[in-house]
């Protein structure tokens, strides 16, 4: 008889932990290195220990008993959809159509110099260039730099921007940019400013 503490209940449950951080993780343009290194690392303890209750269980149980197994289905099944899921655009688009006025409001207020959230986002400054209002991310995960540009009236061009600043169109006026790892040799190979590429991860220093 197994202990309480092996149940393949655990493994099942925790996955809502890293499941949840990676879909937050890749809410925000470029990602956030933070929540999507948690991520990776509870996933990595999620599946140890669903690996170590399953070869236990399956070994243990008689082959009549192995159908109340079935919460093992649910880590690789939860890994999946979330994996997938955090590699899209839609969890950016949803998250940025949501905060939408809360963003535009915020825009009274530039230049802003300090640190500001507003919902997901962390920006480390919000000012005008260029006749644009640009949302600066702190901690961005797969881009030097992200953030939105809301361009009332004009359409950001890369004529006007020094840093390698790639511009993609949202709803209207918004439009999402990042600056590409590498982007002054080349702008236009990297990452998307939406969804999860683990190869472009890497750590940017908080400024």
């Amino acid at each position: 008889m197994h202990s309480w503490w092996k149940s393949p209940w655990w493994a099942a449950a925790a996955v809502v932990v890293p499941a949840g951080l990676m879909l937050y993780g890749v809410s925000v343009p470029g990602g956030n290195y933070d929540t999507l290194v948690a991520a990776l690392w509870g996933w990595a303890i999620v599946g140890l220990a669903w690996l170590v209750t399953s070869v236990a269980w399956l070994g243990d149980s008689p082959p009549e008993s192995r159908w109340r197994l079935w919460p093992l289905v649910v880590v690789p099944a939860v890994f999946t959809a979330s994996w997938w899921a955090s590699s899209g655009d839609l969890v950016g688009k949803a998250t940025f159509a949501h905060y939408r006025a809360d963003l535009e409001r915020l825009a009274d207020r530039a230049p802003v110099h300090e640190v500001t959230a507003v919902g997901p986002y962390s920006f480390n400054s919000v000012g005008r260039v260029s006749g644009c209002v640009l949302y600066n991310l702190r901690g961005p995960g797969m881009a030097q730099a992200s953030g939105f540009a809301w361009c009332p009236g004009t359409t950001p061009t890369e004529a006007h921007w020094s840093e390698g600043e790639v511009f993609e169109p949202i709803d209207g006026d918004w439009y999402v940019f990042l600056v590409r790892h590498g982007a002054y040799t080349n702008r236009a190979t990297g990452a998307d400013p939406w969804g999860l590429q683990i190869t472009e991860l890497r750590s940017i220093p908080h400024v």
